[in-house]
């Protein structure tokens, strides 16, 4: 899908270092496109959290698919168990916080 002004999607809010709140999706309203041919699915959003709005702009887009990182990782047998990033480049499958994402689709 291609990113246009108006549609709902979702922010992944940062949550805290000390783990007092999680990272979450939040829902989102892309206000501006970045219209960066290097960035093309940035975009500016307004983000809907339960205790009031904020605005973002120049906010990247994340699939949440693995990372691989370097193929000279030292630790890869370590990827995952417990990190979930690697100084080699490798994140797991996640979403990052700061990012957004399209909403996954819910069968009813």
């Amino acid at each position: 899908m291609k990113p246009s002004v108006g549609r709902t999607v979702h922010y992944v809010s940062y949550g805290t270092p000390g783990g007092e709140y999680a990272s979450e999706c939040r829902a989102a309203i892309i206000t501006e496109l970045s219209g960066d041919p290097d960035h093309p699915n940035q975009v500016g959003l307004a983000v809907f959290n339960p205790t009031g709005m904020f605005f973002n702009r120049a906010v990247q887009y994340d699939d949440g698919a693995e990372q691989l990182g370097t193929p000279d990782c030292p630790n890869t047998i370590s990827h995952g168990d417990p990190f979930r990033y690697c100084t080699c480049g490798w994140r797991e499958a996640a979403y990052a916080g700061g990012t957004w994402h399209w909403p996954e689709r819910v069968a009813e």
